[in-house]
């Protein structure tokens, strides 16, 4: 569960430490940050990563199989199961996707014309300390489009989560 602090900015990291498929020899050390501002919700995805994997170079491609940060979230779960996913490679290259009942069986991605100019991202790669982090802030006005029932004064907590994943690079991983 996530404190969205009914619409007054509020900042938290969380770390992404959890293997469910065991810790693998290779990972890349990662965070997400997040601040609930008055126009949307802050999300900074941060990893250590020497050599990231970006090969997808489009917004709603399988930014997953590159070097990917995933947030996944319900935004409104006392009244609405609906949830989000936004996920991104360390080029910013978004991929977001929304189902409407909270199960991955209706997840469907939203075409990137409903949101590339409305969800601007800053990526940056720093190859020589071997990090990239990605930053975007989701419109409160985004997330009423999908989850009408969304009132940021009002809300006290959304819930969700992070990934870290990377399918197709040198050391796969998951967590």
């Amino acid at each position: 569960m996530l404190g969205a602090g009914g619409g007054a900015a509020m900042k938290r990291i969380y770390p992404i430490d959890i293997f469910p498929w065991g810790r693998p020899e290779v990972y890349p050390e990662s965070q997400a940050e997040l601040e609930f501002l008055d126009d949307g919700i802050f999300v900074c995805l941060s990893a250590k990563e020497k050599n990231p994997r970006c090969s997808v170079t489009f917004p709603g491609g399988e930014v997953y199989r590159d070097s990917c940060m995933e947030f996944f979230f319900c935004p409104c779960p006392e009244r609405n199961p609906g949830y989000f996913n936004f996920e991104t490679n360390a080029l910013g290259m978004l991929y977001v996707g929304f189902s409407p009942d909270g199960t991955r069986r209706m997840s469907a991605p939203i075409a990137p014309a409903e949101y590339t100019g409305r969800i601007p991202t800053d990526a940056r790669i720093d190859r020589s300390g071997g990090s990239w982090s990605v930053r975007f802030t989701i419109s409160y006005d985004f997330i009423r489009s999908r989850v009408p029932e969304f009132n940021e004064k009002r809300q006290k907590h959304i819930t969700g989560n992070f990934y870290k994943c990377g399918d197709c690079t040198e050391y796969p991983h998951y967590a």
